[in-house]
């Protein structure tokens, strides 16, 4: 069973992977993990395979002498260290830096090189979408998603000097961050959600309403990070995440905060609704929302957010390593450049264009509102699609 929970507590009858995964995080916070500084610090250089004396009187220190530390603190705490080590000065900073970075990673994490290994292939996965070719921007992958030629006219002349090459690369740009956009709220779920002393709800499974909380296929409906109990004094605490204060709309707010209400109910212990990027409750869309359906809830925003979803006051910065890692590597390893991929773009755009006598913009503006009566008019596209169906339904009768 889970520890400080009520024998009667429905929180054991929830899915035994989940309940592991709980009891983990309940034995994987730092000071749990490691008995003093010393401890700490020799995972982070044996992780980097440096060979750093570390201080004596560290193994009297407590975790948090270090872990208390931001990330500017860190650097210069171990440039200390390198030059009392008699380290070739010019590999100092470069050192120290990858150092520091690696402090917070196993502050954050108590196996940072699978967060790593995750994080990068959600966002290699992502990246390989990216567009690459003028197909890829007149159309995605929804038929209805096609380029607006009159926004591209409007980049081209008002910000970009009339230059169509450059447009093209803003509208490049535009695409790919809108799946970057798509990709960071789950992102930041899943990896506050494998963070020391957290846990990240699995997505419902199943057929019907995946909002019906269900011991094994739904046990926390309206969560994305749990937070098991770590002493007598401290209860269970359920995370809704959000990305920023207008991430949902002020309709959602209700529902989710009936979700919340329900889990509370049901497993004790205190209920957050979280907005990581914001500095003020001013303007949240969905507060009154939450509030309203879940009278107990806490909001939280920035930097209170990533206190309590993490236990540090340097939160935002543990959450921008791992991301920092992460994207490095991913941009050495695929490559993708805006500016090359302009060039071979638009240069696409122009080859069609001189095919059709036409200019640029007329070709894709063609390419974009073109096509059948069939496809355009819903008094034409009912009659095509129910001829459609019954063709379909006779061949299967005929098989």
């Amino acid at each position: 069973m889970l520890n400080y929970f009520s024998p009667k507590n429905k929180i054991h009858k929830i899915n035994p992977d989940l309940q592991n995964r709980m009891k983990a995080a309940q034995d994987n916070l730092v000071e749990r993990s490691f008995s003093n500084a010393h401890e700490f610090l020799e995972k982070v250089v044996d992780d980097l395979k440096i060979d750093v004396p570390l201080a004596k009187s560290l193994r009297s220190a407590p975790c948090d002498s270090i872990t208390g530390l931001d990330h500017g603190e860190l650097v210069n705490y171990w440039i200390k260290v390198l030059q009392a080590a008699d380290l070739a000065a010019h590999a100092i900073p470069n050192h120290a830096l990858n150092l520091a970075q690696q402090t917070q990673l196993v502050h954050a994490f108590d196996d940072p090189e699978n967060a790593l290994e995750q994080v990068e292939a959600r966002v290699e996965s992502v990246v390989n979408g990216f567009p690459k070719t003028a197909s890829d921007i007149e159309c995605g992958k929804n038929r209805g998603d096609v380029i607006d030629p009159y926004i591209l006219a409007a980049t081209q002349f008002l910000m970009c000097s009339g230059n169509f090459e450059t447009a093209i690369g803003h509208m490049v740009a535009h695409k790919a961050l809108m799946m970057i956009e798509g990709l960071m709220g789950h992102l930041h779920e899943d990896v506050l959600g494998i963070m020391r002393g957290n846990v990240r709800v699995p997505e419902p499974q199943g057929k019907g309403n995946k909002e019906i909380l269900d011991p094994i296929l739904n046990p926390f409906p309206g969560a994305d990070v749990v937070q098991p109990p770590w002493s007598e004094s401290r209860g269970l605490r359920i995370h809704q995440i959000k990305s920023k204060t207008g991430s949902a709309k002020g309709g959602d707010g209700r529902r989710l905060g009936e979700q919340l209400a329900r889990l509370q109910s049901l497993y004790g212990g205190q209920i957050y609704y979280h907005a990581l990027i914001g500095n003020t409750l001013v303007g949240h869309r969905s507060k009154a929302g939450v509030e309203k359906a879940a009278k107990d809830v806490v909001v939280l925003v920035g930097d209170a957010s990533f206190k309590e979803l993490t236990g540090s006051n340097h939160g935002p910065q543990l959450l921008l390593r791992v991301y920092q890692a992460a994207f490095q590597t991913v941009a050495i390893r695929t490559g993708y450049e805006v500016e090359n991929l302009a060039v071979q773009i638009s240069q696409e755009f122009k080859e069609k264009a001189q095919a059709h006598d036409d200019g640029y913009l007329e070709a894709i503006l063609s390419s974009t509102v073109g096509g059948s009566p069939e496809e355009q008019d819903s008094r034409l596209f009912r009659k095509t699609n129910a001829k459609k169906k019954t063709k379909k339904r006779r061949t299967k009768k005929g098989k």
